[in-house]
């Protein structure tokens, strides 16, 4: 450990929530540096000091989680690691605790974090070296990165102790760091009105140059349009249900008997979110992504390929016109999701094709009617027990056509056939419910024999002895029988950011807050402008608005037009077009629909957030394809993959809406009290 007297202090500062040790910032300051005083004499270190707060900006494209990041994905029913250190295992096995490694580590980064921004701020002025201008634009990147801290925190435990301003010193009572929890609206309040405060001094930097184009300059950095985003996020969880009138909270109280957490919801909190949300789309420095098959910006949808519109949507890129905020120095980690292939030739990448998705999740996506696949009857059905065998034919479940997009002709894929240098086991047909869905499935996900067109076009085979199989391994291989493909870009160039929110966010978040208002009509037009982008059927705004819409595709009525199932929709719309995109974790328990229960605890049957046959929302029976060739015969052998085996069975109880407060914590702060269930 070195700089001593500076680790002292940052010790001390930090000391009200956990005592954090020398991975911070203080550890990689120079030898000469011996005081925070001399740090901030010297404007490269000064600005070094606002890099390193910039680091705790959380990188969840990075399956070796750190810092304040997490791999949610494979926290929800969206996906799957295999891997024994992956973190998230803890919350789909129910091992989650008090002192589980990672709830510490996220309380404790999150709080240096603050901490850190606190210093900044309260030393900034005495950096001399430094522009005054350069002082009041990096002062409020610091002050609004403070607030978004926090946001994180409230979105991970809930209501958390409120440091304020204060900067931490030798001469500190022990007691001052003895503080209980804020409320639920005291900490939004804080937060919204740091993000305000920091938008109405009109100081940051823009993302967009003076002619209206992306400003690359400003790439990655905390810009007025990211925060006025933060700020629309900052709405939108405080006036979700979890934080807005969930009963389940209700008797959460500090020692001295405060309510934690409001009695009953208040519809004002969705009018902040509608305005907020409506103020980024009326700007108009954003436009939905529409591409042609040729990948050119076209700015007519009839001319929009679904495919390659949903591929750069959330690609982050400055040329991706829908980007409101881009996280440059991710990872941008994609050995998960591209597939093993081995026994392929050298000039594959290869990687671990690990990052797998229960067909639970697989189950939602829509037909290219638009459709939930229950309600198409053309969707292709089996026994998903016992497929098809020799006596039917394979073609009775498999076939060997190419499939194109009806509306672009985009080739989605072409099954392949053994030649060349690759040679195959078994046939390389598609099965029949591969064809015929939706842009978005095409984007999301791997499936058997599919080609991996990035590179040479082998076909990707997870049987047992495929390419990509389980081969008997312990790992590197996808448990379920589908890889993620979402955010593969590495083929394309300009990709140097994480996509961390984009316009197709705010209009959900819009639609979401006129739903809950009871504005229906207004809620679908947004949802709808989802939709076509995605090459699908508009909803009809009502049971018989039944023509045609403006793709001239037949419009999709909905079972009821009254706010549950309207509400319904547009979650099951922002799951699928969010998907992969680090927002599901938190949106089902925001939604307290992760316990597969609605807000009246009634089981959910209805198919819209979890599929109509899967009890436990995120929790419960996980099934995949069969990969490990469980009753394989002669007579079956093309078809057996296709069997569903229940490949998991995770948990989820109501109290994993909310992470426990660190047991740490709890034990050094006795003011501190726990989270329900815990």
């Amino acid at each position: 450990m070195k700089n001593n007297k500076i680790i002292g202090i940052a010790l001390l500062a930090a000391g009200m929530v956990s005592l954090p040790s020398c991975d911070s910032y203080f550890d990689d300051v120079p030898n000469n540096a011996t005081t925070i005083d001399d740090i901030f004499q010297n404007r490269g270190l000064t600005l070094g000091w606002l890099t390193n707060i910039y680091s705790f900006y959380p990188d969840c494209t990075n399956r070796y989680a750190e810092n304040t990041a997490m791999y949610w994905n494979g926290g929800s029913i969206e996906g799957y690691l295999p891997w024994d250190w992956v973190e998230t295992h803890d919350i789909i096995q129910g091992s989650l605790t008090p002192s589980t490694s990672f709830v510490t580590r996220l309380w404790k980064q999150y709080y240096i974090g603050i901490t850190n921004c606190n210093i900044y701020m309260s030393k900034v002025d005495e950096c001399a070296p430094m522009l005054e201008s350069e002082k009041i634009i990096t002062k409020a990147e610091a002050r609004a990165f403070r607030a978004f801290f926090y946001l994180n925190l409230m979105k991970l435990f809930g209501p958390v102790p409120l440091m304020g301003d204060h900067v931490s010193s030798n001469d500190d009572e022990i007691a001052m760091y003895q503080k209980p929890r804020n409320t639920v609206d005291e900490c939004f309040d804080y937060i919204i009105s740091e993000f305000k405060a920091v938008l109405d001094q009109k100081v940051l930097m823009s993302s967009f140059d003076g002619s209206g184009a992306y400003d690359d300059k400003n790439k990655g950095s905390l810009t007025q349009e990211a925060v006025e985003m933060l700020l629309c996020d900052a709405y939108l969880f405080r006036a979700s249900y979890l934080y807005n009138g969930d009963t389940y909270f209700a008797d959460v109280v500090n020692q001295d008997g405060t309510k934690l957490f409001p009695a009953e919801s208040d519809e004002a909190k969705w009018r902040d979110v509608k305005t907020q949300a409506l103020k980024i789309i009326n700007s108009g420095k954003y436009s939905l992504v529409y591409r042609d098959v040729y990948d050119h910006l076209v700015t007519n949808l009839s001319q929009a390929c679904p495919f390659k519109s949903v591929f750069y949507a959330s690609m982050g890129s400055a040329t991706n016109e829908e980007l409101i905020y881009g996280r440059t120095n991710s990872s941008l980690e994609t050995y998960a999701m591209v597939p093993r292939f081995s026994g392929l030739p050298s000039s594959y990448d290869k990687g671990a094709g690990a990052l797998t998705i229960p067909l639970e999740f697989v189950d939602l996506y829509f037909t290219n009617k638009g459709l939930r696949i229950e309600d198409d009857p053309d969707y292709f059905t089996y026994d998903t027990n016992e497929p098809p065998t020799a006596v039917r034919g394979t073609n009775a479940i498999i076939q060997t056509t190419a499939y194109r997009d009806p509306l672009s002709s985009y080739e989605y894929f072409v099954p392949v056939s053994s030649g060349g240098s690759v040679t195959y086991p078994g046939p390389t047909s598609i099965m029949k419910q591969f064809y015929n869905r939706e842009a978005r499935f095409y984007l999301a996900v791997t499936f058997q024999n599919r080609p991996w067109n990035f590179q040479g076009g082998a076909a990707v085979q997870m049987q047992f002895n495929g390419n990509s199989g389980a081969d008997g391994r312990t790992h590197d291989y996808p448990v379920f029988g589908t890889i993620v493909r979402k955010n593969y870009y590495s083929k394309q160039s300009g990709w140097d950011m994480t996509c961390e929110y984009r316009l197709a966010e705010v209009y959900l978040d819009y639609a979401e807050a006129c739903a809950e208002l009871g504005e229906f009509n207004e809620a679908l037009k947004y949802v709808n402008n989802i939709r076509s982008r995605a090459g699908v059927g508009q909803y009809g705004l009502s049971a018989g608005d039944n023509g045609k819409d403006i793709r001239g595709l037949d419009k999709v009525i909905l079972p009821a037009y009254d706010k549950e199932t309207i509400l319904k929709a547009i979650y099951r719309e922002r799951i699928l077009e969010l998907a992969y995109e680090n927002k599901h974790y938190f949106d089902v328990r925001r939604w307290s629909v992760a316990d597969g229960k609605w807000r009246n605890g009634a089981e959910m049957t209805d198919g819209w957030i979890y599929p109509s046959y899967h009890k436990g929302g995120e929790g419960g029976t996980m099934t995949g394809f069969n990969i490990n060739n469980v009753g394989q015969t002669d007579e079956n052998k093309n078809v057996n993959f296709y069997k569903r085996i229940k490949q998991q069975e995770r948990v989820f109880i109501k109290r994993m809406s909310l992470l426990p407060i660190p047991q740490g914590e709890i034990n050094r702060n006795k003011m501190c009290v726990q989270n329900p269930g815990w």
